[in-house]
């Protein structure tokens, strides 16, 4: 007889969305998360944007080789294409057999980015979220864009690219804080490195847990 193996069920799908600047930890974070609800029988997926499509290609190319050719509209374009073919083909999807879909970046690194080169933040974000869903919690990393950037350098073992520049990323960062610190489905946590891995993360699962928990729906064994 083939052993079941138990599985939580949730009333509805959970979207959760890391953010923060280059650097402060993002993909570790929703990394150790995600393996930690997989461990606890939750149906969970991962995704990262710029997404290994096309137009994630196209982002990293200008990453790496700089943006002075590309305008902050056509940037932005860039990132809704991306962002839309990501709604389409993963993340309505993931929610739609409810699961928790952890976002390693999302729309809002859209408004904080594109909005550090000029662009309004409200008409980033409205735009986005007429194709993106909202998630239920919001957890934006923060750390000083010169303990970022030292990480990059030390951690990674890498340069930073023309995303990753001090002055730039301290308008992102400003962004970030000043537009979402109050809304009631954004949790701030701090991301420097005074802090371990560790810590981090368990500050990160004492944040998600109740919402899993709330929508839990039965437990099959």
């Amino acid at each position: 007889m083939q052993e079941m193996t138990r599985r939580i069920e949730l009333k509805k799908g959970i979207l959760v969305a890391i953010e923060g600047i280059d650097g402060a930890g993002k993909t570790t974070q929703s990394i150790l998360l995600t393996e930690r609800l997989n461990k606890s029988e939750y149906p969970v997926v991962r995704f990262h944007e710029p997404t290994d499509g096309i137009w994630g290609d196209k982002i990293r190319d200008l990453a790496k080789n700089g943006r002075h050719k590309t305008n902050a509209e056509d940037e932005l374009d860039l990132f809704y294409r991306d962002r839309l073919e990501d709604v389409q083909k993963n993340i309505a999807p993931s929610l739609k057999e409810k699961k928790i879909v952890i976002m390693d970046r999302y729309y809002f690194s859209s408004v904080a980015y594109q909005g550090a080169r000029g662009l309004d933040p409200d008409y980033v974000e409205k735009k986005n979220e007429k194709i993106a869903p909202k998630p239920e919690v919001l957890i934006i990393l923060d750390l000083t864009p010169e303990a970022a950037l030292m990480r990059i350098r030390q951690k990674r073992n890498d340069t930073p690219n023309h995303f990753e520049r001090t002055k730039y990323l301290e308008k992102v960062r400003q962004i970030f804080l000043e537009k979402f610190r109050n809304r009631p489905y954004v949790r701030i946590v701090k991301g420097d490195d005074t802090r371990s891995e560790q810590d981090v993360a368990q500050e990160i699962w004492e944040i998600v847990l109740p919402i899993v928990k709330k929508n839990e729906e039965s437990q099959l064994g």
